[in-house]
């Protein structure tokens, strides 16, 4: 695991609020909240770190979706899907700073944030890997928002259509539709490079 993007500790990302006079973590949910944190801040972050294409971006985001989800604890229901409901708390925050924004920029991953190894590889075969890569990258940003949610869930992170339906708050059917016409959109951008 990179160690700029490891897990913070949970009582760090909870002590804003506890300085404004608040218990944010009390000794009972510590425990808890470290446990959500330990099993599931890289999925989390690397969900939005594919959304905004942006390490600061997803870091910002990762946060303040432990934070909501520390706040609303209460609302999840022991023995469903926690990790489908930190994904949802997640793709929330992200559309909820996307509408404040009111402005979509698109912007092609930072290399460093390629995780494509360069062992083995022939003599510019890893350029033009990086190359495809960029490529693919950039017409998963052109998706449309929600298309692109879908399909980085499904194809990132390997959600079921259920859990993906749930996370976004849609039909099965819906998140599938628009899985198909993710896949339609990057085959007919990327027709002759792949």
């Amino acid at each position: 695991m990179d160690s700029r993007n490891a897990a913070p500790d949970p009582l760090q990302i909870a002590r804003p609020a506890a300085r404004k006079g608040e218990d944010a973590v009390g000794d009972a949910g510590s425990d808890e909240l470290k446990t959500w944190v330990a099993q599931h801040w890289d999925t989390t972050y690397n969900l939005l770190c594919r959304l905004t294409m942006n390490r600061h971006d997803a870091e910002e985001l990762t946060q303040e979706t432990f934070l909501r989800a520390i706040e609303r604890r209460s609302s999840f229901k022991t023995g469903s899907n926690l990790k489908a409901w930190l994904l949802r708390i997640a793709t929330n925050a992200f559309l909820d700073g996307r509408r404040r924004k009111k402005v979509m920029k698109i912007e092609p991953l930072a290399e460093e944030t390629s995780d494509i190894p360069e062992n083995g590889r022939l003599a510019g075969q890893g350029l033009e890997d990086s190359e495809l890569y960029a490529g693919i990258e950039a017409a998963i940003a052109e998706l449309p928002q929600t298309a692109r949610v879908v399909f980085l869930l499904r194809s990132q992170q390997d959600l079921p259509f259920r859990e993906i339906a749930e996370t976004i708050g849609t039909s099965e059917e819906t998140a599938r539709w628009h899985m198909m016409q993710a896949r339609k959109q990057l085959m007919s951008k990327l027709n002759g490079q792949l």
